[in-house]
């Protein structure tokens, strides 16, 4: 989560409660294995500049870029619950959106590689049974920056 977003709300006094961007996460994040609390802890209010000094963000501790996308997601919906009360105290929110599989050149590289199979059968037991699109994402987004 931007640090420049954090600054702002510190130096900007609310005078009425807002709604704010969402940041975006992922339903990979919330598959990731548990971690230790002291890891979900560290993910959460590590100041950004210091996180890729955590031990297990290590290169020989993160095993594969799946892994390292899981943490990266994880920790984006931990640092906005880390911080939610604290904004919601000056009359700001947020929020985070974790949607599944979305339809970006990423998304189609993993359908067609070595992870297609387990791609498909996530898209197949979806409630949608389809893939997301980025403009979903994005109407999503945009409607939540408009709810008070």
């Amino acid at each position: 989560m931007g640090k420049y977003l954090c600054a702002f709300i510190k130096s900007h006094p609310i005078k009425r409660p807002i709604a704010t961007p969402p940041v975006i996460a992922s339903q990979s994040g919330h598959r990731l294995p548990s971690l230790t609390p002291e890891q979900d802890k560290a993910l959460a209010i590590t100041p950004t500049e210091e996180l890729l000094a955590l031990p297990f963000l290590q290169s020989d501790a993160v095993d594969g870029s799946l892994y390292a996308y899981q943490l990266s997601k994880r920790g984006n919906s931990l640092r906005v619950k880390a911080e939610a009360v604290r904004w919601g105290k000056r009359g700001a929110r947020i929020n985070t959106i974790s949607p599944g599989i979305i339809m970006t050149p990423l998304a189609n590289d993993e359908l067609n590689g070595p992870r297609g199979e387990s791609y498909r059968k996530m898209l197949e037991i979806s409630p949608v049974g389809r893939a997301g699109t980025p403009d979903e994402v994005g109407v999503l987004g945009a409607l939540r920056t408009l709810i008070v």
